[in-house]
């Protein structure tokens, strides 16, 4: 696979809603496709941090991941995330989604132990001869412990193993060397960064798009933001960073709990409000909203123009 059309522009990171037990609310998890679509993403990222990956069952992951792909029904591209803490079982829940319809799947380096480069190579290299889908890296060492390093993935774009990169470091200019590695390589390597605030300039830094979380909430924000940046239109990129601001917001109304409880539970308790999921229900120990803290969330909508 090359850098193509297909895949570029803002694919989300998709929450995944849960029923008090815990248990996938696939109904809502349906409505939720529907509303990233009609808000005009290019994609969806399945099973992915904000998706809670960690804290499911492989069981429900595959639940999760055949329910987007059923719902989007080829409209845009699904990507589903496989991470698991080793080789084999990354292998074990890629293979057990390998016949659901995806157009790719996402691996972390493995987790808990820290691993050296040759080790991730060896784990990407794995995965690749033994599921026949295109591969991405998905980059968050904040997460897994383990960075990977620019030539790495470069190495494994220019010999096929990978296709794509997700790079949610945060990291400047590791994402600047791999953009000029994989050019003197001659390697196709699809780019994307997780980050909300570089949407508009994703052009400018040499990547295809964004995958980011806050798209969950604001989806079309995400999209015209984009494509005002590709278009060079200033003002509406500027708008939208305006607005993208006003979304993150939502993630400082918890006065407990991590920053990942407090992004999701927001989130999930914002598309609840606006009827798209039935439960603001989150994988323990993450904490969720309090009634209280909730009360910001109307406000928040009022002003990005989801609730009148």
């Amino acid at each position: 696979m090359t850098a193509n059309k297909k895949f570029q522009g803002i694919i989300v990171p998709i929450l995944t809603p849960l029923n008090g037990d815990e248990s996938v609310d696939t109904r809502s998890l349906r409505r939720l496709v529907d509303y990233l679509l009609d808000a005009g993403v290019y994609g969806i990222w399945a099973s992915g941090t904000t998706g809670e990956f960690p804290a499911l069952p492989d069981a429900d992951r595959v639940l999760t991941i055949e329910t987007v792909v059923d719902q989007v029904a080829g409209r845009v591209p699904v990507i589903a995330n496989i991470s698991n803490p080793s080789t084999r079982l990354t292998v074990d829940l890629a293979r057990a989604v390998e016949e659901s319809g995806v157009d790719g799947i996402a691996a972390t380096p493995p987790y808990y132990y820290a691993n050296a480069q040759d080790e991730i190579t060896d784990h990407f290299r794995h995965i690749h001869d033994r599921v026949p889908l295109p591969l991405w890296v998905y980059h968050i060492p904040q997460n897994v412990k383990t960075a990977v390093a620019p030539g790495t993935v470069a190495a494994l774009a220019a010999e096929g193993a990978v296709v794509g990169i997700k790079d949610s470091s945060g990291a400047g200019e590791p994402l600047a060397e791999l953009r000029i590695l994989c050019e003197q390589a001659g390697a196709p390597l699809l780019r994307f960064i997780g980050s909300s605030l570089r949407i508009t300039a994703a052009g400018a830094i040499g990547v295809h798009g964004a995958i980011p979380g806050i798209a969950n909430l604001v989806p079309a924000i995400a999209v015209r933001g984009w494509e005002a940046g590709e278009a060079g239109d200033a003002e509406t990129a500027a708008e939208c960073e305006r607005l993208l601001i006003v979304a993150a917001k939502a993630a400082k109304l918890a006065q407990g709990g991590g920053p990942n409880a407090a992004s999701f539970s927001a989130m999930k308790s914002a598309l609840k409000l606006m009827g798209v999921i039935e439960s603001d229900a989150v994988t323990r120990p993450l904490r969720p909203l309090t009634d209280e803290e909730k009360e910001g969330i109307p406000p928040l909508l009022q002003e990005l123009g989801l609730r009148d």
